[in-house]
């Protein structure tokens, strides 16, 4: 399941995430401004048209909570209240417990984060144990210095007797986050534009990666073809924007180096590579010279 995460100062911020075609959502509460009155609507709608973790991180573990530990309990109560599909709360919070028994048919994703490194297995494999004690879905994630620290993390997914996601946060972990998925990772973690966590990849971004290793959306008729679609269009727009970025890029070289921005040569050998594509590739192309001129 691919989750876009959310950081909701006010209700517009998850009135535009409703806007974009990923199936869950994970409202970060903890970097709330308005009231949770001011939002209760929004979050109630977004429970009716989405599966929602709600989430208020506290800051020891990254995130944006400024109040302390008896303030948070109770707006986690609160939030219960509207029943969500997930709760997120730190394995490792004094408040765990507490919310643990009051989340009714929600169920809790007792987790635990790492922003600065990632601790050896048997470090890893305590905390997973931990986690699973507690909540019925297990939350790991570490900071990878080195590729070999994502290994470790994604080794927790399937060793644990409860669902349990595990990558690694940062460049050296990204590839984890693609990986987890291909592992039986139960929640898959995108931007919609801000990032709440380093290494964050943007949905279309996210979707690209898993089609080109060849995970598709599991299920058969028209949802699951729709959202086969989504997956498709967002990593076409993806590669549409980064086309377009290295364009103007070759703009710039072109103007410092004093070359023509128009190359015929170079126009016709792709579009005769792209074969039946081609009157798409002509508007792609277009489009490119545009920037190009501009940049």
């Amino acid at each position: 399941m691919i989750c876009g995460a959310v950081p909701v100062r006010k209700a517009r911020d998850v009135e535009r995430a409703l806007e974009a075609p990923v199936p869950c959502l994970e409202l970060r509460l903890d970097y709330l401004e308005a009231g949770l009155v001011e939002v209760r609507r929004v979050l109630e709608e977004a429970v009716a048209r989405r599966t929602v973790i709600f989430t208020v991180r506290r800051r020891e573990e990254g995130g944006a909570w400024r109040g302390g530990e008896e303030e948070r309990a109770e707006l986690y109560l609160k939030l219960l209240d509207l029943s969500p599909h997930y709760i997120d709360v730190e394995a490792e919070s004094p408040i765990i417990r507490q919310v643990a028994g009051a989340k009714g048919g929600s169920r809790l994703i007792a987790s635990r984060h790492d922003f600065e490194k990632t601790p050896p297995l048997e470090v890893l494999t305590q905390w997973a144990r931990r986690a699973a004690e507690l909540g019925d879905v297990v939350k790991i994630v570490t900071y990878a210095r080195e590729p070999g620290d994502g290994l470790r993390v994604l080794s927790l997914i399937g060793a644990a007797p409860k669902p349990t996601v595990a990558f690694a946060m940062g460049p050296a972990g990204a590839y984890t986050r693609v990986a987890a998925a291909a592992l039986g990772s139960p929640i898959m973690y995108v931007s919609l534009g801000e990032a709440t966590a380093p290494g964050q990849i943007s949905a279309d971004a996210y979707y690209a990666a898993l089609l080109a290793v060849g995970i598709a959306p599991e299920g058969e008729g028209l949802p699951a073809m729709r959202e086969a679609l989504d997956w498709i269009d967002g990593g076409l727009m993806y590669l549409l924007k980064r086309r377009l970025e290295v364009c103007r890029d070759m703009g710039r070289l072109k103007k410092a180096a004093g070359l023509a921005i128009y190359d015929d040569a170079r126009e016709a050998q792709v579009l005769r590579r792209a074969g039946d594509f081609k009157q798409i590739f002509e508007l792609v192309v277009q489009m490119c010279k545009a920037v190009q001129i501009v940049a």
